[in-house]
């Protein structure tokens, strides 16, 4: 049975499927936009869109308080002026966004809906605010050349080569037109945004590496850190993971590991060695359920008769709690703690747990239960409903298991939501030791809920929820910290070895 004890929390089952069932919902009540062409009445929507955060948010007070009303008037008066000379869409959307960005970064957001996208496509080149990029910088690569180069004694730095990443097929070479400085230019790309000759990324040594600028996918920059992982050379970190295709470089077996886990989008489970398992989960997402369950009911034995386990979420999507409660079993020294959360009470708020019943069914249990929590909340507006009875629950259903012994999870700055959840929940097991850099910070507030303009044309998402944590202990300021903060001096690629052997040290 679905329970909102744990699915109100962050981006449970409830949050997860609910909110995809909104995004179809919110869709449907486009066709009521007025756009025309490109144009759009960004002042109106941002009035909107103020008026109705500060009235539903969960997290809207807590960091005002945090803030100050001061800085908050002021970077609302601010906006304001920024959007009254704006009528592109686009350049409203980046506006309205930055506006919610100064509340946090996670579980916020407001996009244009699809009759908004499409009636932009439409109309004529934009005026103002939302002119196309112009071209990037454009290098002539020979291939041939280059390789003829590079086959030379000493004619081919380890940086360059030609790599390879999923759209992507480049050149990596010196750039003769700004001294110490490596150019990495297109040679074909499936993204039609980029040609062959553009500069993808150029960067220069720096003590332990390379530091530049990354053009993404519609040519933005960003800060880029490159670094070559540590074996044959075949491997470079570059905003993902390139393999070198020429010359060609036979992966070892270390880099081999690192290239499955930084590309897979499925888990996988295997043995490092006859004392430690790796178990890599790249989501959490409510679909990836039944994969990381069958994983688990594959390995079980495996997994109970082996003292060490890791288990890798770097740079996950949030999800589900119910993706993730297989593996407690494994991790549990006594009874577990949780702190769930409390609802803020509102008409529109109320109205969304309406919508909820509707996509479950009214007449389903989890249909009652979602309408039980709209009758209350218009009960009590404008207050803070309680979920449950007591703010926090203690879970002693699963038995310790001898093994495995210790448990060390491996996060970074790209785990939120329902990662951090997960990380908040095992470790507070006695086996549990967290590896890496700290997480996201995208928990205290949850629940996300979808709500369309007056005038159709934007779709608005915020919090209902706030974790009864706060506000002693909030996360989204700084994240969940790891217990071993893994360095600049351990190399991403080797940061399974590393807590590989912490935990063999035995």
């Amino acid at each position: 049975m679905l329970q909102f004890a744990s699915c109100s929390r962050d981006f449970s089952i409830f949050a997860t499927m609910l909110t995809r069932a909104l995004i179809a919902f919110a869709v449907t009540l486009t066709s009521t936009c007025t756009l025309v062409a490109q144009t759009c009445d960004c002042p109106t929507t941002f009035a909107w869109m103020v008026t109705t955060f500060e009235e539903n948010d969960a997290g809207f007070q807590l960091v005002v308080d945090r803030k100050g009303t001061a800085e908050y008037a002021k970077h609302t008066e601010a906006s304001r002026a920024r959007v009254a000379g704006i009528t592109d869409l686009r350049a409203c959307t980046q506006a309205l966004n930055d506006w919610l960005q100064w509340f946090r970064h996670g579980h916020i957001g407001i996009e244009p809906t699809e009759k908004a996208t499409a009636a932009q496509q439409a109309g004529p080149p934009p005026v103002n605010g939302g002119a196309p990029r112009p071209p990037g910088r454009t290098i002539k690569v020979n291939e041939a050349a280059l390789l003829k180069q590079w086959s030379k004694a000493n004619g081919r730095e380890p940086v360059e080569g030609i790599w390879s990443l999923g759209a992507y097929r480049l050149a990596v070479t010196k750039d003769a037109t700004k001294p110490g400085t490596y150019a990495a230019v297109i040679l074909s790309s499936t993204n039609p945004n980029w040609k062959p000759g553009e500069v993808k990324a150029e960067f220069a040594a720096t003590g332990d590496g390379f530091a530049g600028t990354y053009f993404m996918g519609d040519h933005s920059p960003e800060p880029v850190q490159v670094r070559l992982v540590p074996g044959s050379g075949g491997l470079l970190e570059m905003n993902g993971l390139w393999v070198r295709e020429l010359p060609p470089a036979g992966l070892t077996m270390e880099e081999q590991v690192t290239l499955r886990t930084g590309n897979a989008n499925t888990p996988f489970l295997e043995r490092l060695s006859d004392r430690t398992l790796y178990l890599r989960i790249p989501s959490f997402a409510f679909g990836q359920k039944v994969l990381i369950d069958s994983v688990l009911a594959a390995n079980d034995t495996l997994i109970r008769s082996t003292e060490n386990f890791i288990i890798d979420i770097r740079n996950g999507t949030g999800g589900s709690d119910a993706s993730y409660a297989g593996l407690i079993p494994y991790l549990c020294s006594g009874p577990m703690r949780s702190v769930g959360v409390k609802l803020r009470a509102t008409e529109l708020n109320a109205a969304g747990y309406e919508a909820y019943a509707d996509m479950f069914g009214r007449g389903t249990e989890d249909g009652r239960e979602c309408l039980d929590v709209a009758t209350r909340m218009r009960a009590a507006l404008n207050t803070w409903l309680e979920v449950e009875d007591q703010p926090w629950t203690v879970d002693s259903s699963h038995a310790v298991l001898p093994f495995p012994l210790r448990v060390g999870i491996i996060c970074n700055g790209g785990n939120g939501s329902t990662d951090e959840q997960f990380l908040l929940d095992v470790r507070t097991s006695a086996k549990v030791k967290l590896f890496g850099h700290p997480t996201m910070g995208s928990i205290d507030v949850s629940n996300m809920r979808l709500v369309t303009s007056p005038d159709g044309c934007f779709e608005l998402g915020y919090t209902m929820s706030m974790s009864h944590r706060l506000p002693t202990m909030p996360m989204d300021v700084m994240g969940v910290q790891p217990d071993h903060y893994l360095d600049g001096g351990i190399p991403v690629s080797g940061w399974v070895s590393y807590v590989r052997r912490t935990l063999e040290w035995r």
